[in-house]
């Protein structure tokens, strides 16, 4: 095995198909980690479930989670092509030791992941994250008794937990990015009877995200002209969702929170991304945590929020899917804007007012630069814009935003030379690998 560590990010690891730990042995190490954690809390033949998106690397991959997973002792059933929320859904229901999904999310093909749930379908804990780590890094412990099998039906929790909502008379594109979403999606919406035009639902193993889905949506006039009403846009494993309307354009997760936020009692919970103008439209019912969904579903329980949402599309509530997922958020949308379970378009977006936004994002190599250092943040900030720059935490990235009315533009131009003049002035070392 390669001596190399594996760190854990938001949910798991993230990586180009290849790349320490996206290879058959990186998903082989891991799934001893994990099996031996299912082991610890269940016994031999705890059940751990795997689901994947369409990438072409996906099922070698799973196949080496499973591998590790028996070896530990573990029953790991495969789920197939589902969204990470059927996972999520189908440890909920059958009281398994853990979930695992082999996806990149909205990141290219050329790049896959590996997602861990926690028992009950939910995020891991840090402390569950941090004890994984610890495993990956120890000679594994085997264990007879595992097993390799397959699942009937195994989006029937998935299915279960859909909301009822007639959608009779409403004609609704379905942009899954051609990605864990591509058939699923469409058939729940014509089962709750509407007619769906279908964009990003042929997966061929290589197009996943490629110009289609919830990083590049329809245009307005194109989902007009395709005589849909409204089009749910997917990421690659359909736990977040945009809408595009033919006559407003793309309707993200601030939208969805407004509209929500006016059927809903309390706070609602956003990130530093959402909008400053969704946040002087809802005053002091906005709040805000760090950008992620796990931190999101941290806030909203320590504030009893029933609702949270980062402006990307990942859309909790506190009533919902173990996981975030973006039919069911499309779906609890169309209900509660409609009347008596029937829905009704368009949607009622208006009533707040975006303000201007410039933003970039910066690859680098090597080490970080203190964040402390750039001055042109604080320059922007007294001229009377809200800025956000972090580091992200799946990639070697700086990602810049600046929001308001004063030269956004150029703002952001000034804190991303300041930031290439940082990283050309700092010593050199070894890039070190990147966990998501």
């Amino acid at each position: 095995m390669s001596s190399l560590p594996i760190r854990f990010g938001t949910d798991g690891v993230r990586a180009r198909v290849g790349d320490w730990p996206i290879t058959p042995e990186g998903a082989h190490r891991i799934g001893l980690g994990v099996g031996a954690q299912a082991v610890d809390a269940q016994g031999v033949g705890a059940v751990v479930f795997i689901g994947r998106d369409p990438r072409a690397s996906g099922q070698q991959l799973a196949d080496a989670l499973a591998r590790g997973l028996s070896e530990a002792g573990a029953q790991a059933l495969h789920l197939g092509v589902v969204p990470t929320a059927a996972v999520s859904c189908a440890v909920h229901a059958r009281e398994a030791a853990g979930g695992v999904m082999v996806t990149a999310s909205h990141n290219p093909a050329h790049d896959n992941g590996i997602k861990v749930l926690a028992a009950g379908g939910g995020k891991l804990s840090k402390a569950a994250a941090a004890d994984l780590e610890a495993r990956f890094e120890s000679p594994p412990t085997l264990r007879a008794g595992g097993a390799v099998g397959g699942v009937d039906a195994p989006l029937a929790p998935w299915e279960k937990w859909l909301p009822q909502v007639d959608l009779s008379g409403l004609t609704l594109m379905v942009d899954a990015a051609h990605g864990a979403g591509h058939a699923c999606a469409a058939r729940a919406l014509e089962a709750r009877g509407a007619r769906v035009v279908k964009r990003g639902c042929s997966p061929d193993g290589h197009n996943i995200n490629d110009g289609v889905g919830a990083l590049h949506p329809p245009s307005a006039d194109l989902v007009g002209e395709s005589g849909a009403q409204l089009a749910i846009c997917l990421d690659g494993d359909a736990d977040r969702v945009l809408f595009v309307d033919p006559t407003h354009g793309v309707l993200d997760g601030d939208d969805l929170l407004w509209m929500m936020a006016a059927r809903i009692d309390g706070p609602v919970v956003g990130t530093v991304m959402s909008n400053g103008g969704l946040g002087a439209a809802l005053e002091d019912r906005l709040l805000r945590s760090k950008v992620g969904d796990a931190n999101v579903a941290a806030l909203m329980r320590t504030a009893g929020a029933r609702l949270g949402a980062e402006t990307s599309g990942h859309v909790l509530f506190d009533d919902g899917m173990p996981t975030g997922d973006g039919l069911y958020a499309a779906l609890r949308l169309l209900k509660a804007t409609g009347t008596e379970g029937v829905a009704q378009l368009p949607l009622p977006s208006a009533g707040w007012t975006r303000w201007p936004v410039e933003k970039t994002n910066i690859r680098f190599r090597g080490p970080r630069v203190p964040l402390s250092a750039l001055t042109t943040q604080a320059d922007a900030e007294a001229a009377g814009n809200r800025t956000v720059v972090r580091y992200s935490g799946t990639e070697p990235k700086l990602r810049i935003l600046v929001e308001g009315m004063f030269e956004p533009a150029a703002h952001v131009a000034a804190i991303a030379a300041q930031f290439h003049a940082l990283l050309a002035a700092r010593p050199q070392s070894p890039e070190a690998g990147v966990s998501a």
